[in-house]
């Protein structure tokens, strides 16, 4: 059975699919950008941009030096430590950074000549790491693709001829003022870069709309932004918005930008929200819950409650006479009781079996109008309700549900027959079982699993599977 893909890489790999159909290159850009390219970028909006990015830090490494009192306290921990010209060397490298953080018990074990319990309490006791504190570097985690195509590009340009097209996916970060359902500190880019002869905005915009088209969209406008970011040439800084949602940014690098770089071609640029994106093909207006489904209760579809749906028990030899037995009682549904109907005899399981349906109540048909009840899902509800969908109170789930095509009398002799299995197998000879009114789903062996049943019942929605069947099944 095939695994379940996340819907953010699910999408990821489609607009792969698109650009490498157009012809695009595609390029793995760095996470890491210097915070003077944000200037060079962004020029005098660039406090702007930094006050939004994340900072590279690291621990500062400490200068150990080996005073009597902490020559004391290493004979407190190890009492014959003598190897203190080792250890002098050791924290040398340490701080010159020739010695990596998860080899640092291993090598001190090693050198030193002592027990790894000895190195863990030199390590808590002695180098009080604990107690350092991270620096920042002049490195942020870029949080637009953008700082990266710059770096790119000011590269590729110089060897690789025109036309130019390129495109990268990833993540960025943003040190959002808060966290929220549509803000988030990490979130995905699906961009691509075009450095061709002749190519405009209008070119630009119909790039969007194929891509957009190509994932499912159609509703699409575009509104170009009254007052221009920095690192875009002034009337081409562009908002997309699909369904209402702003989805996507496009424009052209500015050329004071460019030149900083070396690049004296113009350079579009189009950007997805792939995480906006994915909320909007999967009609999920809540990123966190889009993102990080494992830390939230979940949420189904009808079609995945539809398709999770089936028998509390299912015949392993017997289906189909699970099957002859629903057609001849449907045959005979009409049958006025009191009644009986064989339904199958031949061999099963090394034995010459009958089964009959039969009906006691006089003037009352077979089985009871419930007993050919369909299965619907709407609206994350599940009903039993009859075919043809003439139930009043019911248009809706008519209309926009999905039925499953299980029938209440299928998944009874489903279960009739897969019961009859292991009590013929227990040596028994007969079985004879009777259904009244059905009043949960078990009563027609019809399967939940817990995880759809608790998000029914966790939203205050229904299952309702009751309704009269009043006929039995005799098998001996």
């Amino acid at each position: 059975m095939r695994g379940k893909e996340h819907p953010i890489n699910s999408l990821l790999a489609k607009l792969r699919e698109i650009f490498l159909n157009l012809s695009f290159d595609e390029i793995i850009n760095p996470v890491i950008v210097d915070e003077k390219d944000v200037f060079l970028q962004y020029g005098k909006e660039a406090p702007l941009i930094l006050d939004r990015v994340f900072y590279i830090a690291g621990l500062d490494r400490p200068e150990l030096g080996i005073s009597k009192e902490r020559e004391d306290k290493i004979k407190q921990i190890i009492p014959l430590f003598s190897k203190w010209n080792e250890l002098k060397a050791f924290l040398r490298e340490y701080k010159e950074g020739n010695i990596e953080g998860d080899d640092f018990i291993e090598e001190l074990v090693k050198r030193l000549d002592i027990t790894e319990k000895e190195g863990i309490r030199l390590v808590d006791e002695f180098f009080e790491l604990k107690n350092l504190y991270p620096i920042s570097y002049k490195k942020t985690l870029r949080s637009h693709m953008t700082s990266a195509w710059y770096l790119t590009l000011s590269h590729l340009i110089k060897t690789k001829p025109l036309p130019i097209k390129l495109f990268s996916q990833g993540l960025r970060f943003r040190r959002e003022q808060r966290q929220d359902e549509s803000h988030l500190f990490e979130s995905t880019s699906s961009s691509c870069v075009v450095v061709e002869e002749g190519f405009d905005i209008k070119k630009g915009k119909g790039l969007c709309v194929q891509i957009l088209e190509g994932i499912g969209f159609k509703d699409i406008e575009f509104k170009t932004k009254p007052v221009t970011s920095n690192y875009y040439e002034e009337g081409t800084d562009t908002e997309v918005f699909a369904h209402r949602i702003e989805v996507a940014n496009l424009g052209f690098y500015s050329k004071e930008s460019l030149a900083n770089y070396g690049i004296n071609h113009p350079v579009f640029n189009l950007g997805f929200g792939v995480d906006r994106l994915a909320g909007i093909l999967n009609n999920e207006s809540d990123l966190r819950k889009l993102l990080f489904f494992q830390f939230y209760k979940p949420s189904f579809t009808d079609k995945e409650i539809a398709e999770k749906l089936g028998c509390e028990e299912s015949p392993s030899y017997g289906a189909q006479i699970s099957s002859i037995i629903f057609r001849k009682i449907n045959e005979a549904k009409d049958n006025l009781g009191p009644s009986e109907v064989l339904c199958y005899q031949g061999r099963f399981l090394g034995r010459d079996i009958k089964v009959s349906a039969y009906n006691w109540d006089s003037g009352k048909p077979l089985v009871s109008y419930a007993g050919f009840n369909e299965i619907w899902v709407n609206n994350g509800e599940i009903f039993g309700l009859p075919k043809g969908g003439s139930f009043k109170g019911a248009e809706d789930v008519y209309k926009n549900g999905i039925n499953t095509g299980f029938i209440f009398l299928k998944l009874i002799t489903d279960g009739f027959v897969a019961r009859m299995e292991k009590e013929f197998k227990k040596g028994k000879t007969e079985l004879d079982v009777k259904f009244k009114i059905a009043e949960h789903p078990s009563d027609i062996n019809l399967s939940i699993p817990k995880d759809i049943m608790d998000y029914i019942t966790s939203n205050n929605k229904r299952v309702i599977t009751k309704g009269p069947l009043f006929f039995g099944i005799r098998a001996e």
